[in-house]
């Protein structure tokens, strides 16, 4: 078994989303809100916060793709489809998630389709401090693909043969609860770590539904997340992004969801 090098710690907490009321240019000004609060818990730390969330690094619909009796899921798979609003550019990805990162990288993601594709280990982190390793590949398809029966996604991921025992490869294949995520992630705000040697680049991304986008988003979550191709990670930087999560967590009840889940379960229930 080869080893996976974790190319990328993330670091994620689910807010309230209550707290962004309305649509997406409405849920601005709290964004604004919730990174001053970040910088003057985290001030006393030593860890300076920089930039403010006014980039729009994605603007997408979002579909999760399961058997009826959930699978994949059942597996630990997940098998997830986004659509660029703007662009109409769709790339789909199968990610297999597991708490030990040696069950996590047993497995085979290579993609037997031509196209664009980027393959990922990392790891993320929830508060108090509870780790997961992702395994991922994402490809780049056209608009009509079909993505109707696991077959479909066998095809784009042939080590998935290997993975689904007992299910049909004909067993069909419908979007989770019929539900369509649009999504939002506003980036240009990071964290400095390690003595302030490192830049962690933070995210929000807000979720709202897309039947009715007007309305009150569903989920929203901040993230922070360091990389380096070589695994090479220092434990001043380790330290730090320990501390930052942990204060959010413990110190911004305001804003932070009391019952935490992942964008994930949120979408399978």
């Amino acid at each position: 078994m080869k080893r996976q090098d974790v190319t990328s710690r993330e670091y994620k907490v689910m807010l309230l989303p209550d707290r962004f009321p309305g649509a997406e240019e409405e849920a601005r000004p709290q964004v604004d809100r919730f990174w001053t609060d970040v910088g003057r818990l985290l001030e006393p730390l030593d860890i300076p916060t920089y930039g403010t969330f006014d980039r729009v690094k994605a603007h997408r619909r979002i579909r999760f793709f399961d058997t009826v009796d959930h699978s994949l899921n059942g597996r630990r798979y997940v098998f997830r489809e986004r659509i660029d609003i703007d662009t109409d550019e769709r790339e789909v990805t199968l990610k297999f998630r597991h708490p030990d990162r040696y069950v996590a990288q047993d497995r085979n993601m290579e993609c037997g389709a031509e196209g664009d594709t980027k393959t990922k280990f990392e790891e993320d982190v929830k508060p108090p401090f509870v780790s997961v390793f992702s395994y991922s590949t994402t490809i780049t398809v056209d608009a009509d693909h079909d993505l109707a029966a696991v077959q479909h996604v066998a095809e784009l991921f042939p080590g998935l043969h290997d993975e689904l025992d007992g299910v049909p490869e004909d067993a069909g294949l419908s979007v989770v609860r019929d539900f369509t995520a649009r999504e939002l992630v506003l980036t240009g705000a990071t964290l400095l770590l390690g003595k302030r040697d490192i830049e962690a680049e933070c995210a929000m991304v807000i979720w709202h539904d897309d039947d009715d986008p007007a309305t009150p988003p569903v989920a929203a979550e901040f993230s922070f997340k360091y990389g380096d191709d070589e695994e090479d990670y220092r434990g001043s930087v380790a330290r730090d992004a320990h501390d930052v999560l942990r204060a959010i967590h413990a110190d911004l009840g305001d804003w932070v969801h009391p019952e935490p889940s992942t964008k994930t379960m949120f979408v399978y229930g």
